[in-house]
């Protein structure tokens, strides 16, 4: 059975006009139950997580600051990032229950899971708040991983349309982490070029993967398919974490990548293949981005119905956009070239 948490309290992060708004969670949430997959699911609860969980990435001068900032009812972290009174703890549920999915499917409790985290987590540096994410929640993951259940080799995939620089930055110099990540790109935050390879011990096990405007299904698909196997069987992963993006749907405002959901399903469908090659089917997805709420909603669905029955069809009434996004053959070939596939 598929593990799922949503916390109820999530509302309490809200800022008038910004996309990051509780609508998102909403719409998902009403799909789910619409299509029974919130029945068949296994809720989990979404307890904060502790400090010295948050600590495994985060510095204390930093969480003394949102602590601070909470205290004082909220602020404006940035121009894209905002607090309220209630956000860090919303924050550190979406953490807890990050880590509760991960439980579950490390102890064999669960197949897989979904956390609908919100706010997200793949921007949020240790030492900063940054693109809507206040705390690293697949990283806080990956280390709680390492750290509670004995996990050595973790494989992380990043599908957010916005390069996720956060995740990057906390995994950068280490060799047992690897993190797959398919980016607009150029883009916000300007991260993610394809000779961003990691630093030191961590040399080669940082792929990105920038995609150009307009990009469609099939060329990613292919890219997905060709890549990301052979770099899962060299690293040889306990566990697959996932960064799991919507807004590289072709309608998200906030993008300008021409994905589909059933698209984006068949990506999920291949990570859970892998994981399945390689982990015994411990595949653990965190929701990133997505800010049309119809394709927010039918994706993480989609997903829920493929990790529930690895061939289940995507609910997919959005379609695909009519134009023929760009080739990525180049692409492709920089990348094995680079990576020695």
């Amino acid at each position: 059975m598929t593990a799922f948490t949503f916390d109820d309290t999530h509302a309490g992060h809200a800022q008038a006009g910004h996309a990051e708004r509780p609508e998102r969670m909403q719409a998902v949430r009403a799909l789910l139950e619409r299509e029974g997959l919130w029945g068949a699911a296994r809720r989990l609860p979404t307890p904060e997580a502790s400090r010295e969980a948050l600590e495994r990435v985060h510095p204390p001068a930093y969480l003394d600051l949102l602590e601070d900032v909470a205290e004082a009812g909220g602020a404006q972290l940035d121009p894209d990032t905002y607090a309220t009174a209630d956000s860090l703890g919303i924050a550190r549920r979406a953490v807890g229950g990050l880590l509760a999915v991960a439980d579950a499917v490390l102890r064999g409790e669960a197949a897989n899971g979904f956390a609908l985290t919100r706010p997200p987590g793949h921007h949020a540096r240790p030492f900063q708040p940054m693109g809507f994410c206040l705390l690293a929640n697949v990283a806080l993951a990956v280390e709680h991983a390492r750290r509670a259940h004995g996990v050595r080799r973790a494989l992380v995939i990043d599908f957010d349309v916005h390069h996720g620089n956060g995740t990057q930055e906390v995994f950068c110099a280490d060799p047992d982490v690897l993190v797959v990540t398919s980016q607009q790109f150029p883009l916000w935050p300007g991260t993610g070029a394809l000779r961003e390879t990691g630093v030191g011990r961590g040399e080669g096990a940082t792929v990105n993967l920038p995609l150009p405007a307009g990009t469609t299904d099939g060329p990613f698909l292919d890219l997905y398919r060709r890549i990301l196997p052979p770099l899962a069987a060299r690293h040889r992963p306990e566990v697959v974490f996932v960064s799991a993006g919507y807004d590289a749907h072709h309608l998200d405002p906030l993008g300008g990548l021409g994905l589909s959901v059933a698209g984006l399903t068949e990506a999920t469908r291949l990570l859970a293949q892998i994981a399945d090659r390689h982990c015994d089917g411990r595949l653990v997805m965190a929701l990133e981005g997505g800010y049309h709420l119809d394709a927010l909603a039918c994706g993480v669905a989609s997903a829920f119905r493929v990790l529930a029955d690895p061939a289940a069809e995507a609910l997919d009434p959005l379609g695909a956009p009519e134009h023929e996004g760009p080739r990525l053959d180049a692409l492709l070939e920089a990348v094995a070239t680079l990576h020695g596939l």
